[in-house]
């Protein structure tokens, strides 16, 4: 597929959120942006033919939509809006591609957990002996 394709695909997608919340940053990615991005991470091979792609904070899911488009065999979807991750179902339902085979929608709220095997000595603290 060529950047302008892939593009043109996602610029029939709905990519302004219904009702934003600002609090989880939710600002739109418009259909160039995600063609952009995606494509470049496709033609350096990380995206693609039998590749797992995770979006995380999916939002209305253009870049899950531009993922699935570019062939990769699975895609996870991941908000921890609901409102965001059904819109993000609608937006995939509409491209009338049988892109809900490959695409996977979790509502979820991940939060980082440091690694607890980092010791004070790793740290460069240390304590001779």
């Amino acid at each position: 597929m060529k950047l302008k394709h892939l593009e043109s695909a996602l610029s029939s997608i709905d990519y302004q959120f219904s009702k934003p919340r600002i609090e989880l940053e939710q600002y739109p990615t418009s259909a160039e942006l995600a063609a952009a991005v995606t494509f470049t991470a496709y033609n350096k091979g990380d995206l693609g033919e039998n590749i797992i792609a995770c979006d995380l904070g999916c939002g209305t899911g253009m870049l899950t939509i531009a993922c699935a488009l570019l062939g990769c065999g699975q895609v996870f979807a991941v908000d921890c809006d609901e409102n965001a991750i059904r819109q993000a179902q609608h937006n995939t339902q509409e491209m009338d591609m049988d892109l809900e085979y490959v695409v996977n929608f979790i509502l979820a709220e991940l939060k980082f957990v440091p690694s607890t095997t980092v010791t004070q000595q790793h740290r460069g603290g240390g304590g001779g002996g």
